[in-house]
């Protein structure tokens, strides 16, 4: 066998993410709430000067980017009504 098929046999079973992302269109919402809760712990242990604060000032963070969030959709779904 030549090179090109040996390539191919050992990347038949390889998943591309890119190519072929994961079927999560029917769960994206469940999704939103871990990737919002990661976003704010990260961002809080960076700025924060006591770490002893992070776990309140996580939440804070965590249900003001929900809020805004929430906030977009709605002003984006009252503008496309509109349009």
């Amino acid at each position: 066998m030549h090179l090109l098929s040996w390539i191919n046999l050992l990347t038949l079973g390889a998943w591309r993410p890119f190519r072929d992302p994961l079927p999560v269109d029917d769960i994206w919402l469940v999704l939103l709430a871990p990737l919002i809760i990661t976003i704010a712990v990260v961002y809080k242990t960076i700025k924060t000067d006591n770490l002893r604060n992070l776990p309140r000032e996580s939440i804070n963070l965590s249900f003001q980017i929900g809020l805004f969030m929430v906030a977009a959709a709605a002003v984006l779904w009252a503008v496309n009504s509109l349009v």
